[in-house]
């Protein structure tokens, strides 16, 4: 708005010295000069990014896209709320050792070229982005911390290295048992990378096939960026181990710690996916608000509506004014669950260290059972 106004009292200006004798001129010119450092400083801060570029806390439903917005947006027919800034196409799936010895980029012998993807898609392992050793999985992570996104720019470093900036369109899906769980993931941390416009295909590729729609057989190449763009990211979609202390002590009174684990993690009485968890439990005074599949469909391929999720969490004793610190055993549930709330315009972050990071220092408190 400031480089607005500027632009027009600039034009006023202008039109005076054409009229004005040269004293005039001469003021003229001052108050010119100081206009063009305001242009010069507004359009700085308006090329530079800032946390204020998501609001957390207004709804982002437009995050989730229907097959037929996909197809539109290959068609270049430009769908409704797309920005115009180039897009990318994401097939994300966990490839642990089992399925491959490597990182791979290009979806080799897997089913992404052997059944098949949306024409133009890329492949990636959601190990990739992680900063410990790919597909380590099978044998468990060795720590907490190799379940962690990569940090801020080598993640930014390694999303242009597949051909996304900050401003592109990034659409992610999956075809998987857990389709919505490792889109989720994937697109929380673009989020957090910095990455404006992130979409997800509710339906999953079962709805894009369902539609009809053409599928693409075969490998594909990431294509680089020169640059990610400069950014600072959106820290405030991850919370730290400081973080929840500070819920627990009393002095953030604006968030709240939120298990989205199995019932029976959050009591205590099993580690579901981690057998090498030697600690069992919950974080003190988080609040259970379901499992990763209290969000989707039965078939897990899509978010289940808006206003039921809104409903179940209101229900269940948590507001859309208090920030939500989601963690599960180590960050992915968390990760799906930070990026609905942020579609529904509930303020949130992933402690993705999770239980392991929790309960592997033994001076942090713990609680089990069921809560009173």
């Amino acid at each position: 708005m400031v480089f607005v106004q500027a632009l027009l009292n600039l034009s006023i200006i202008i039109n005076l010295w054409r009229m004005s004798n040269m004293k005039r001129k001469i003021e003229a010119a001052c108050v010119i000069f100081l206009i063009l450092g305001i242009l010069f400083f507004t359009g700085c801060n308006d090329s530079s990014d800032s946390k204020s570029d998501i609001d957390q806390s207004t709804p982002h439903h437009e995050a989730l896209v229907s097959a037929e917005w996909v197809k539109d947006l290959i068609d270049g027919k430009k769908p409704e709320t797309y920005p115009g800034k180039g897009y990318v196409i994401v097939f994300t799936s966990w490839c642990p050792r089992w399925e491959t010895n490597e990182i791979s980029t290009t979806g080799a012998g897997l089913p992404f070229a052997t059944e098949g993807h949306i024409p133009g898609a890329i492949f990636l392992d959601t190990y990739s982005i992680e900063t410990g050793p790919s597909s380590e999985y099978g044998d468990g992570y060795e720590s907490p911390s190799h379940s962690y996104v990569k940090s801020l720019p080598v993640l930014q470093a390694f999303f242009a290295s597949m051909g996304i900036n900050k401003n592109k369109t990034v659409v992610v899906y999956a075809d998987d048992d857990i389709s919505m769980m490792t889109a989720g993931r994937i697109a929380w941390g673009l989020l957090y990378a910095g990455v404006k416009d992130v979409r997800i295909l509710n339906g999953s590729f079962k709805a894009w096939k369902d539609a009809g729609y053409p599928v693409e057989k075969g490998t594909t190449s990431w294509t680089p960026v020169q640059s990610f763009g400069e950014s600072s990211g959106y820290p405030e979609f991850i919370a730290t181990t400081e973080d929840v202390k500070a819920v627990i002590a009393g002095t953030d009174t604006g968030s709240a710690i939120v298990d989205d684990r199995e019932y029976e993690e959050f009591t205590g009485e099993s580690n579901s996916y981690y057998w090498w968890f030697e600690e069992f439990g919950r974080i003190p005074t988080a609040r259970w608000i379901g499992d990763w599949v209290h969000i989707v469909t039965e078939d897990h391929q899509s978010f289940i509506p808006f206003e039921d999720a809104a409903f179940n969490w209101t229900r269940d004793g948590f507001t859309a004014d208090k920030k939500m610190y989601f963690y599960c055993g180590g960050g992915a549930r968390s990760g799906m669950y930070t990026f609905y709330a942020y579609v529904m315009g509930w303020p949130a972050a992933n402690y993705e260290g999770g239980w392991y990071l929790w309960s592997t220092d033994h001076n942090n408190p713990k609680e089990t059972g069921i809560p009173e």
